[in-house]
């Protein structure tokens, strides 16, 4: 069976996004799903479903974001580029406040700034890495060429952002990175 081009009744929605038929109906009188009426039921097609799904998890369980600067400017910089594309962003303005939220947070992605008094980004990363495995990491710096980034190279692939930070050049990344379509229908 194809089922990019069926066209559902309400119980066959129901089973396929494993609900039940009442809320699927409620939903389809509300306007909340993609459907229509034949008769005195409800009508779904599969493939409008199956992306009202995708995007409707999304909502629920927005990707979070995790930057970590000291330079707070910089965290609410990004937070306010990314929010509205449905984002969670945390900030944490030191390597050790960082690890400390992944300890507690899911964390989708880390934004890094790798010049850090204390704990600074190669100590962080290198935390990361043994902690956290191949969670994705963009290094934010104002020193691309510098030894420090050289030396983070070492632990995995990373993503690079020279600062001072754009909004274009980050939503591009960020969307590269997390595989993400959100902020492409957004940015259009």
């Amino acid at each position: 069976m194809n089922l990019e081009n069926d066209v559902l009744n309400a119980q066959q929605a129901a089973d396929a996004l494993g609900a039940h038929v009442e809320t699927i109906r409620r939903l389809a009188r509300r306007g909340e799903i993609p459907s229509f009426k034949v008769g005195k039921d409800w009508r779904f097609r599969y493939e409008d479903l199956r992306q009202w799904a995708l995007t409707f998890n999304q909502r629920q369980n927005p990707p979070c974001i995790l930057v970590v600067d000291d330079e707070l400017t910089v965290g609410r910089l990004i937070r306010k580029i990314l929010a509205p594309f449905g984002y969670r962003v945390l900030i944490a303005a030191s390597g050790q406040e960082g690890l400390t939220i992944l300890e507690n947070q899911t964390v989708h992605l880390v934004l890094l700034d790798l010049h850090m008094p204390g704990m600074d980004g190669l100590s962080f990363l290198q935390s990361l890495r043994r902690d956290h495995g191949a969670l994705p990491v963009i290094i934010i710096t104002g020193y691309p060429d510098g030894d420090l980034m050289a030396r983070a190279l070492a632990y995995g692939p990373v993503m690079l952002l020279a600062k001072p930070i754009y909004r274009e050049p980050l939503i591009q990344a960020v969307r590269t990175v997390l595989h993400d379509a959100r902020s492409e229908a957004m940015a259009g």
